[in-house]
């Protein structure tokens, strides 16, 4: 059997495993049942008791950032081109981004290289609908109507003079589209070319410039606590350095808080998180999925453990307090391909088209409590087509997958169930049924589009595991559209902004796909502001549109 060719035009496909990604964290099953912090932990503690004048060393600029990731460092930029100065504090000893591409809206850059004009309105439709009608849709529809005059400006003033490639992805609509279950927007800008699903040779680019601007760099340097005057203004902040001695940081304009997730925080996960996600995020937790040889993790505290929500709370912000939004990240198996879908007990549990972005809690929320689903296929050669408009070649696919997987075959499906550890009638009756949903044409069970059933009937059959790892809150503070840090009655706190994933209201309850790169495009997007509205109190985001 063959499936119907789509048509449309080649976009960048991320590596399935980059050569520098560390491994995987090592899940001790035995631990699958400790317990999670309940919900009664103070998560919040007490701020501790540092003052200016106990400080070891002092430093002073206008605007001081926490944190030099994506969020940060065009918090910099921006920040920069206000004629600020500016110091940036980093916990390790580089700054890390995950990621390839970042989605923007209608920038001249992107029209001129052949992405079509985006329907504004559209494109704000889609993805509220996607976040299940749950986020601030100031912060979403400034970054559409916005985003790509912020784009066209960083191409002029830094990608061009640098030499750096930046190219878009284009893509046409192609048959079925309107029927999948996730709709993909055409916005993706890759920021690597070489397709080693890493944002760092940008990332270095970008600190190269904020360096030759004035900008001062301390890595491996923890912010601990705000200060503020006698009126609630943020003044600076209290940080150490790796040494242990501490040190205030003077802000004459703003501090911009740019920390990142609090998904290692065991006691935050269980105040905010439904006690199934603080389980997963416990057990699962990947926070180094990005970090490189170039890119080391240095701090010996842990990552993502919400200090810097905790430090914004402690000068009086609210926080977001309904679930988080999370993202995770699968290692192995065929994450773009819908194959036949079965859990740890040989169970069909989603419909496959799916985004595996999006269904990690269906894995989550499973009784088994695990972390991997098997993928079942026949060897035939039904090419099957991909979820999202990628033109990818699914047999240089099926080799990436055998050299990263756990990779399985055999001539009947109970000798399969055997090998993957299942229970081998349950399995024969997962894909019986199956079978039979493929030779009616329709999926009556799950509802996967006519164009994605391939019965399993052709031997050797395959079982690939797929693996799914927590990576990240995208949860937090309340902010304005201008990204000042909002107390419990939505006030501004004067001289405090955040961006990144330290900021709530952003994603719902989890990660989208209609803009390819959403995360990254929002803490690029916020951070510019948030670094635009500390240097220069009288600056608003209308005057970006032309």
């Amino acid at each position: 059997m063959s499936a119907n060719a789509d048509t449309h035009v080649d976009l960048d496909v991320p590596q399935i495993a980059a050569t520098t990604r560390p491994t995987p964290p090592t899940v001790d099953d035995a631990s699958a049942g400790d317990p999670v912090p309940p919900t009664a932990t103070d998560w919040l503690g007490k701020p501790p008791d540092l003052k200016p004048e106990d400080c070891a060393a002092a430093y002073q600029a206008d605007v001081i950032i926490v944190g030099s990731a994506l969020a940060g460092e065009f918090a910099a930029y921006s920040a920069i081109l206000e004629g600020a100065s500016v110091i940036v504090l980093e916990r390790n000893s580089t700054a890390h981004i995950g990621g390839s591409g970042i989605g923007f809206v209608n920038s001249r850059f992107q029209l001129e290289q052949g992405q079509p004009r985006q329907d504004e309105y559209q494109v704000i439709q889609t993805v509220f609908n996607q976040l299940a009608a749950r986020c601030d849709l100031s912060l979403l529809s400034q970054w559409v109507f916005y985003s790509g005059a912020v784009l066209d400006e960083l191409v002029e003033q830094v990608l061009e003079p640098a030499g750096f490639p930046a190219r878009v992805s284009v893509q046409t609509p192609y048959p079925d589209r309107q029927r999948e279950l996730l709709q993909s927007l055409n916005s993706h800008v890759n920021f690597d070319p070489s397709g080693r699903d890493s944002l760092e040779d940008f990332n270095f680019m970008m600190h190269n410039w904020l360096k030759s601007h004035g900008c001062q760099m301390h890595f491996n340097t923890t912010a601990r606590v705000l200060t503020q005057d006698a009126d609630g203004r943020v003044t600076g902040l209290i940080a150490s350095d790796e040494s242990g001695r501490h040190i205030h940081y003077s802000a004459s304009k703003g501090v911009v808080v740019c920390s990142g997730s609090y998904g290692a925080n065991d006691a935050m996960m269980a105040h905010f998180a439904p006690p199934f996600l603080a389980r997963f995020a416990k057990r699962y937790g990947w926070y180094n999925a990005r970090i490189s040889d170039k890119t080391p993790i240095t701090a010996t505290e842990p990552m993502d453990d919400g200090q810097g929500h905790k430090m914004l709370c402690w000068a009086g912000a609210a926080m977001e307090e309904i679930d988080p939004s999370y993202q995770s990240w699968f290692s192995t198996g065929y994450n773009w391909w819908p194959y036949l879908a079965v859990d740890a007990s040989g169970r069909r549990f989603q419909n496959e088209s799916v985004s595996w972005l999006a269904h990690t809690h269906l894995l989550a929320e499973l009784p088994e409590g695990s972390n991997y689903y098997w993928q079942i296929r026949p060897t035939n050669d039904f090419t099957m087509p991909i979820t999202l408009p990628f033109n990818a070649d699914l047999a240089v696919w099926h080799e990436k997958v055998k050299q990263t997987s756990e990779w399985h075959e055999a001539n009947s499906i109970a000798e399969l169930a055997v090998k993957i550890g299942v229970d081998p009638e349950t399995l024969v009756q997962t894909v019986e049924r199956y079978n039979a949903n493929c030779a009616a044409g329709f999926d009556r069970d799950w509802g996967k589009l006519p164009k994605y059933l391939d019965p399993i009937d052709d031997p050797p059959y395959v079982a690939v595991k797929s693996e799914a790892f927590f990576y990240c809150t995208s949860s937090g503070v309340k902010c304005n559209d201008k990204m000042e840090v909002l107390d419990k009655d939505w006030q501004p706190i004067p001289g405090l902004f955040a961006a990144g994933n330290t900021v709530g209201w952003r994603l719902g309850s989890g990660y989208q796909m209609a803009i390819p790169g959403l995360c990254n495009a929002y803490a690029l997007f916020h951070g510019y502001l948030a670094g635009k509205s500390s240097a220069n109190s009288e600056w608003a985001p209308n005057k970006l549109k032309t």
